[in-house]
């Protein structure tokens, strides 16, 4: 059902956090595959991937194919999640993305769709929840803002968008994609370990 595409450069730590949350929708039989899609990183990073299981694509010639390349390689799904390095997705994610595509790919609107995760903090205090409910305004108004975002994208759909124009940066690429498309705001929220959104 879903195939996870994570872009990588030196954060083997942050790397693992990540795939820990993944676990349970491979165990559920929803997350399909991980492709690690690496942009020239010098620390462990294929290490973590090989450990876990991943595919892993050394992208480090050209990192602005990375994104290209790793969507090529998802092969056991239609749906790709996008996610980067220290994105910790909240439990239960798995149940609402497979509920979404079942939904998207019924009711046959999945061409532009992407679906994305909002971020919320673990911060106490009123003033950081106003900040988080500030950060998810401006990504509801100004959907570019929202690339660090983990989203669910039709492969059709991605490498589409892809082929056309001269994106180069993976910021600029997935900004290219949330323009292209058609957002639905998933319920399930993600947590930044150590970087910022």
């Amino acid at each position: 059902m879903i195939s996870a595409l994570i872009l990588s450069k030196n954060s083997e730590h942050q790397l693992v956090h990540t795939l820990s949350v993944l676990v349970p929708a491979s165990a559920e039989g929803i997350l399909k595959e991980v492709v690690i899609a690496d942009e020239g990183s010098a620390d462990g990073t294929e290490v973590v991937a090989d450990a876990s299981g991943a595919h892993f694509i050394d992208a480090s010639a050209d990192p602005a194919i990375a994104l290209a390349e790793g969507a090529k390689k998802c092969a056991r799904s239609n749906w790709v999640l996008l996610i980067r390095p220290g994105a910790i997705l909240q439990t239960g994610w798995q149940t609402e993305a497979a509920a979404f595509i079942e939904r998207a790919e019924r009711v046959r609107t999945g061409d532009n769709l992407i679906a994305v995760f909002p971020s919320r903090t673990e911060e106490f205090g009123s003033a950081a929840q106003i900040r988080q409910k500030l950060i998810n305004a401006k990504h509801r108004a100004l959907k570019s803002s929202a690339h660090a975002l983990p989203m669910l994208v039709h492969k059709e759909h991605l490498q589409k968008v892809l082929e056309e124009g001269s994106a180069k940066t993976r910021q600029q690429q997935i900004q290219k994609i949330l323009r292209a498309s058609r957002v639905h705001w998933l319920n399930g929220t993600v947590v930044f370990q150590n970087s910022t959104r």
